[in-house]
């Protein structure tokens, strides 16, 4: 009789061990797969991080060709008719020829033909800036005696103008005419990887040179297509 009790208690101790094991193997089982949950969920977390971060910035290249992260918006501070404004400006890339810039909301860029863009104001597409990207081997000569004969057509007075002071604008020429209300001005700027042209329009009461040359001096080529 003492030798079966003694029998029954081995059987129990023995059993509870076997069910501490089961149960700490369920446990580290839980533990792993809970490990490999949180890590998945980690690695989609990262991917959206990394897929918003795309969503939020576009690829152009600087005066010596190398790839810069374009954001897509940025403040902007201009002046309309000596009125200080300030708003956010969107990024919007050009359809009919290979750059982007920042455009602010009262104002719309669209293609005029082919290697000519025109970006106008909303209310009044009278007034507007005209953007054209030049060849780097363009004959400058013949550019700026064109240039000059389209502002004739406005006056046969036409003014030389000093250029903006801002490193975009260091290498222009600049051209203006007045006449019959209209003011037209014309900026030739041959830069590190970008030879431009922009010729602005306005009206005597309604200036906007300002804000377009705010916003034209964040045009910048497109990074190359592979």
């Amino acid at each position: 009789m003492k030798i079966l009790a003694k029998f029954m208690l081995m059987l129990g101790v023995a059993a509870a061990i076997l069910a501490g094991c089961g149960t700490a193997q369920d446990d580290s089982g839980n533990g792993a797969g809970s490990g490999q949950n949180e890590e998945e969920t980690g690695s989609e977390g990262q991917d959206g991080q990394e897929q918003s971060k795309e969503e939020s910035s576009e690829d152009g290249t600087d005066g010596e060709g190398n790839s810069v992260i374009r954001i897509l918006e940025q403040n902007m501070t201009y002046t309309v008719e000596g009125e200080t404004k300030e708003d956010t400006a969107f990024l919007k890339h050009s359809d009919n020829q290979n750059y982007s810039m920042y455009v602010l909301p009262e104002y719309e860029l669209t293609a005029e033909e082919p290697n000519k863009d025109v970006l106008y104001l909303s209310e009044n597409d009278q007034i507007f800036m005209r953007i054209e990207l030049l060849p780097n081997d363009a004959d400058w000569d013949m550019i700026e005696e064109n240039t000059k004969a389209q502002l004739e057509a406005v006056s046969e007075n036409v003014q030389t103008s000093k250029a903006p002071s801002d490193d975009f604008y260091k290498n222009a020429s600049v051209m203006k005419a007045e006449g019959n209300g209209e003011k037209v001005s014309a900026y030739l700027m041959k830069n590190d990887n970008l030879s431009l042209k922009l010729t602005i329009f306005n009206k005597e009461d309604a200036d906007h040179e300002d804000a377009f040359l705010q916003m034209a001096k964040t045009i910048m080529k497109e990074k190359p297509q592979e």
